[in-house]
């Protein structure tokens, strides 16, 4: 059997599945990634110190760097009394990233019975104001999973740090006393997501486009515009 083979089988079964499916098989991937991925990062400059900590669901990774040289990682779950980063527990950040990725489960889920749905019979003849509501169902879900580590975070790790104010889901922070800058923005985690949910909002949306353009009858034959 040639090498490509088996790739050539699968190219035509994966586009006969057509845009939709196609969209929101990749969401649901990309959604389940980020699952395992970090969505927010703080890190703390001190001269030639620099630590870096990542919050993922249950547990943060600190990466220390001492003299521009590694020093070690330590991975401690919210709940532990041992401080993550400058003698920070950050419980409030734990809390606020266990819902965040609750979301994201939700929105995997949306996802998953929406394919479901498009894949059965009655889900390619379902009416224009059903296939609204779908497409309502999933960008509300979405919308809600992308954007709320971006509102609640800052929040939350304000009310860790104490010091000083996260003054959004990206930035940096230069603080009196000992030199030290902080800086923050998103992880890796969340950029799977925000890809998945726009992959899974176009993926939701395509079939509704479809049968709005379906309503619009056809020009006579012969029919041209006025000039």
């Amino acid at each position: 059997m040639p090498l490509g083979s088996p790739w050539r089988a699968w190219v035509p079964r994966v586009l006969a599945l057509g845009p939709s499916r196609l969209a929101i098989g990749l969401a649901l991937v990309l959604v389940l990634v980020s699952l395992a991925f970090p969505l927010w990062s703080l890190g703390r400059v001190a001269g030639t110190d620099q630590d870096i900590t990542s919050f993922s669901w249950t547990t943060t990774t600190t990466d220390r760097y001492r003299g521009g040289a590694w020093d070690g990682t330590s991975i401690l779950p919210y709940a532990s009394s041992q401080p993550v980063l400058a003698g920070i527990t950050f419980r409030a950040v734990g809390s606020t990233l266990g819902t965040a990725y609750l979301l994201d489960l939700v929105l995997f889920v949306v996802l998953a019975v929406v394919l479901a749905l498009f894949s059965m019979e009655y889900g390619r003849t379902m009416p224009t104001l059903s296939l609204l509501i779908v497409s309502l169902i999933v960008l509300g879900v979405a919308l809600i999973a992308l954007f709320y580590p971006i509102v609640a975070i800052p929040w939350a790790a304000t009310t860790d740090v104490g010091t000083f104010t996260i003054s959004g889901f990206w930035g940096a922070e230069g603080t009196s006393g000992p030199a030290a800058v902080w800086s923050w923005g998103p992880g890796l985690g969340w950029w799977f997501l925000l890809v998945g949910v726009v992959l899974g909002t176009v993926g939701a949306v395509l079939p509704y486009v479809k049968s709005i353009r379906a309503m619009i009858p056809s020009p006579p034959p012969g029919w041209r515009p006025p000039s």
